[in-house]
């Protein structure tokens, strides 16, 4: 992968699709944990519904202010860094309340979806040696915000602002 700052609209396309994509089966799991009869209705599962929903949101913002002209004039490369640093400390949280809902009470096919939600809530996480998807997405924020400071617009973007 090439990560040249030229290249940095395309590699931040292609994550957010990744990371949609992720998001999503997120939210159906973590629907599908509480819809279980089994699972007790409590923070810990409650909890994924909303970092999804948080997620969908941020991410919403940052690909129609990129990439569709009408939204442009509330693009900022500043922004971005700070939701996708943001949203990083929320997957972390839901990783560990997770573990500690499922550790505390789990029954029947609940068990597994806190398993699969916990893993899925992991690669979404930020970790500095084994950089996740959003931390990756972090990193590249940073580069644009930092090139937008210092040199202006990037080629190939939408006048993303600092």
């Amino acid at each position: 992968m090439n990560l040249s700052i030229e290249n940095a609209s395309r590699t931040q396309f292609r994550l957010h699709i990744i990371i949609g994509i992720l998001v999503l089966i997120t939210f159906i799991l973590a629907i599908a944990r509480l819809a279980n009869k089994g699972t007790p209705s409590s923070r810990s599962n409650t909890w994924g519904i909303a970092v999804c929903v948080k997620s969908a949101v941020f991410l919403v913002y940052q690909v129609l202010t990129e990439h569709h002209g009408r939204f442009e004039r509330w693009a900022s490369a500043k922004a971005n860094m700070v939701l996708n640093i943001i949203d990083t400390v929320f997957w972390l949280a839901l990783f560990i309340i997770t573990i500690m809902g499922t550790a505390n009470a789990c029954s029947g096919s609940s068990c597994p979806l806190g398993g699969v939600l916990a893993t899925l809530a992991i690669i979404l996480w930020f970790d500095m040696v084994y950089s996740g998807l959003a931390g990756f997405l972090s990193f590249i924020c940073i580069r644009i915000w930092r090139y937008v400071r210092v040199h202006g617009p990037l080629p190939g973007f939408a006048k993303v602002g600092a």
